[in-house]
C-alpha cells in the first residue's frame, strides 16, 4: 500500500508522513496535519527559498568584481509569498580586481575571493553556494564574461 501511495499520489517534501498517517488512521483528527497543510498553502509550501530575505548580485565593472546587496523592503521580516526587493547597499565589500580577464582561473579566483569576503561580512546569514561550488570549475568564465 505504501508503494502505491508513493507512485500514484504526488506529495510535497515532508507531507508524505501526514498522508500516510491519514491512510493508516482513518477518521482521526490530526491537528498538526491540518496546520501544516494550511501553512503550506498560505506560505507557498516547502520550497527551499521561501524564507529568503535578501540576495547578493555579483557583477563585473571593468576588471573589478563588485557586489550589491538586495534585501526585502519591509519594516518587519515575516514569511510571505510576495516580496519586494530593493538594493540596500551598492558596495558590500571592496572591489576585487581580476588580474587577467583572459584566464579562467584568474576570474574564478577573484570571484571566490569576493564571495569569501561576503561570508565574513554576512557571518550570521546563510549564503547558499552549493550550486556555485558544483559548477565553478566547469564554467568557461572568459566566454561567459564576453557574452554577458
Amino acid at each position: 500500500m505504501d508503494d502505491f501511495l508513493r507512485e500514484k499520489i504526488p506529495t510535497y517534501n515532508g507531507m508524505e508522513e501526514i498522508l500516510l498517517f491519514r491512510v493508516r488512521n482513518p477518521g482521526t483528527s490530526d491537528t498538526n496535519a491540518m496546520l501544516t497543510g494550511m501553512l503550506s498553502r498560505e506560505f507557498g509550501g516547502p520550497w527551499k527559498y521561501n524564507e529568503i530575505i535578501g540576495y547578493l548580485r555579483l557583477y563585473l565593472f571593468g576588471n573589478q568584481i563588485r557586489i550589491e546587496y538586495w534585501q526585502v523592503q519591509v519594516k518587519r521580516i515575516v514569511k510571505s509569498r510576495k516580496k519586494l526587493f530593493g538594493c540596500t547597499s551598492a558596495k558590500v565589500i571592496d572591489e576585487v580586481a581580476v588580474k587577467d580577464l583572459n584566464k579562467n582561473n584568474e576570474i574564478k579566483l577573484a570571484i571566490e575571493a569576493a564571495i569569501k569576503s561576503c561570508e565574513i561580512k554576512f557571518k550570521k546569514r546563510h549564503l547558499d553556494l552549493h550550486h556555485f561550488n558544483l559548477i565553478k570549475d566547469y564554467v568557461d568564465w572568459v566566454n561567459f564574461i564576453a557574452n554577458v
